[in-house]
């Protein structure tokens, strides 16, 4: 095969290299300009203490804020407290109980036999 009909491998690797990318149906998804050739004319989206400095214009990297193991604890925790809640609104509030009676051993066992037995 030449170089020209073989596509790197990874989206990350054809980016780099600069060529455009298709979605699998042949559709372009968003307008994207081609990559231009280097010239000799100077450049004028840079500032100009970049240009004196000779840097190239920096680029920032993605971070998370919140990383993804907090993320799922984090979700745990409101998905537990909302079933606290919603039991302590549907015993006392709904029903005729005290709300800190829904936390005792006894209440639930008192559910079940309920469901199981039908009495």
């Amino acid at each position: 095969m030449s170089e020209e009909t073989q596509q790197p491998s990874s989206r990350i690797e054809r980016r780099k290299q600069g060529k455009r990318s298709f979605p699998p149906s042949g559709r372009i998804m968003a307008q994207t300009k081609p990559p231009q050739e280097e010239s000799e004319e100077p450049r004028t989206d840079r500032a100009p203490d970049e240009e004196e400095r000779g840097t190239k214009p920096r680029r920032f990297a993605r971070t998370r804020l919140i990383p993804i193991w907090l993320r799922l604890i984090i979700i745990a925790v409101l998905m537990a407290a909302s079933l606290a809640i919603g039991a302590v609104v549907g015993y006392s509030a709904i029903g005729d109980g005290r709300w800190l009676d829904v936390f005792r051993p006894s209440t639930w066992q008192h559910i079940l036999d309920f469901v199981e037995k039908g009495t």
